[in-house]
């Protein structure tokens, strides 16, 4: 799942189990989540072949469960999506000014937050040779917040710009730059941006001088090669190996006076200039979502649909999706994050396949690839549904809801009110489970992509906690009995839309 803070909106409902609940059986459950997470399956990074072993075993766990194909004769969707980088040689970043010069290499002093790669690993992706080098500042623009500017006074156009990293005064909960808030425009996205639409050709990044340790992890991009594109190559620079020109510039002298009255100083360095090769080449993948369709029994309303759906990919070995990422390289398994999800979809799959009669429309269940990297497979899906997305009614998404402990995040009733009703009959047969609504909200998860299709989406979800995204999220931390509980609340609550005579109306929810 892709983390995102916390709603602070509770609302306590707890079900009473007022008839007998279809028992989804938890040692299934259990099981799928051993071999989805097991240290063979390194991961589920998308793009690899253990990713691909993990969409033939659900396809797998989709047929014994009583599932139809999603296509003809077709279980999954492929699609393509990028897979981190390919490095190619030659690449090579040099700074001189003065006489004194600086070769730094990649992966060791310097790696790519952002590159600008091609399709070929033979061609650069991006060349500058001699262009002139600034700094400005901490590379912010905050017009809105005392009128700071890093760039006010400094023509970057055409030329690489050197910048500090964080913000000044960000411990100061009296500065009129948010407090000792993060700014938004502290984000890497924001400063790129801020940089490029200056004409700037290049971003620098060096820790600033406030932060002891410069916190960049250095071996990660050799050790799982990625980086975002904003437009223009922004690259991170061990301190340690460009500390003598800082010093010759005396740089970290003049960050220490912005810190003290937020008056920027940019300026062009004497005779600086940058000269940086990059080869770097896009890795296009392809991956595949995993879809099973139960006809509904009513065929008046089999034509209207309910998707149900997990992802499976998760972030393989770390790099930039871990929380760890001094851990990059150990096998980060994903119990709760997701193979709880789709260990829950393959068993609800299976007790809605035993009890056709309970569901007049159809059930399409899909496990979706690419959600760590974007959302991509649920994306793709909604645009090239296996049944038209007009038919669509809801959707229910299971991401994260292996750590229950006794209640379970509901998100998204907001998409479609007339629901709350169908939940609240649902946890009246369901096992006794609380209802929260303080989790991430609606459109945090593979939902989002259907409420863009103004498709109600509902998100169940069991918390954030210490193992999220790191190699600690392991199959024997699952609370087995919370994830079937919550798993049979999913199971009822779609055999009540299953058999609504009339289809929830889309409520767009409030950004």
């Amino acid at each position: 799942m892709r983390r995102l803070a916390a709603v602070a909106i509770v609302t306590a409902l707890i079900g009473a189990g007022v008839a007998a609940a279809p028992q989804i059986a938890g040692d299934r459950l259990l099981d799928h989540v051993k071999f989805l997470a097991s240290d063979d399956l390194k991961g589920r990074a998308n793009g690899t072949p253990e990713l691909d072993r993990a969409a033939e075993y659900v396809k797998e766990q989709f047929r014994s469960a009583g599932l139809q194909p999603g296509w003809t004769d077709e279980w999954t969707q492929p699609f393509q999506l990028v897979a981190g980088l390919a490095i190619g040689a030659g690449n090579e970043l040099r700074i001189e000014s003065a006489g004194t010069a600086l070769r730094l290499q990649l992966g060791t002093s310097y790696f790519p937050l952002a590159a600008t790669a091609t399709e070929s690993p033979a061609a650069a992706s991006a060349t500058l040779d001699n262009v002139p080098l600034v700094f400005a500042g901490y590379g912010l623009s905050v017009p809105g917040q005392g009128g700071y500017d890093d760039y006010a006074n400094v023509d970057v156009t055409g030329k690489a710009v050197l910048i500090f990293s964080h913000e000044p005064q960000e411990r100061d909960p009296g500065s009129r730059l948010n407090g000792s808030r993060p700014m938004p425009q502290t984000t890497l996205q924001a400063k790129a941006a801020a940089a490029r639409s200056r004409g700037a050709r290049a971003l620098l990044v060096v820790s600033d001088p406030t932060h002891r340790v410069d916190d960049a992890d250095y071996r990660l991009f050799a050790l799982d090669p990625e980086a975002e594109n904003v437009g223009l190559p922004v690259l991170r620079l061990r301190r340690d190996e460009i500390k003598p020109l800082l010093d010759a510039w005396s740089l970290d002298s003049v960050a220490r006076e912005i810190d003290r009255d937020l008056v920027p100083r940019s300026r062009p360095l004497p005779a600086a200039s940058v000269r940086y090769s990059e080869h770097l080449s896009i890795n296009r993948r392809t991956v595949r979502n995993v879809v099973g369709v139960l006809r509904g029994s009513d065929p008046r309303r089999a034509g209207e649909i309910i998707v149900i759906g997990a992802h499976y990919d998760h972030v393989g070995i770390g790099g930039r999706h871990s929380a760890a990422p001094e851990r990059t390289g150990e096998i980060h398994n994903g119990a709760d994050d997701n193979a709880s999800g789709t260990a829950a979809i393959i068993e609800i799959a299976r007790q809605a396949a035993q009890s056709r009669s309970r569901f007049p429309r159809t059930l399409v269940f899909v496990a979706f690839a690419g959600e760590e990297d974007g959302l991509l497979g649920s994306d793709f899906y909604v645009h090239n549904a296996a049944l038209p997305i007009e038919n669509t009614v809801a959707m229910l998404n299971l991401d994260m809801v292996g750590r229950a402990r006794g209640a379970v995040d509901v998100s998204g009733l907001e998409t479609a009110p007339s629901l709350e009703a169908d939940l609240r009959a649902a946890m009246q047969t369901a096992p006794p489970i609380e209802v929260k609504r303080e989790g991430p909200g609606a459109g945090r998860s593979d939902d989002s992509s259907f409420i863009s299709r103004r498709v109600p989406a509902i998100n169940f979800f069991t918390g954030f906690h210490a193992d999220y995204h790191r190699p600690t999220d392991d199959w024997d931390k699952i609370d087995v009995e919370g994830t079937r509980r919550v798993a049979t609340l999913a199971l009822e609550f779609a055999a009540r839309i299953a058999a609504r005579e009339t289809r929830p109306e889309f409520v767009a929810p409030r950004n």
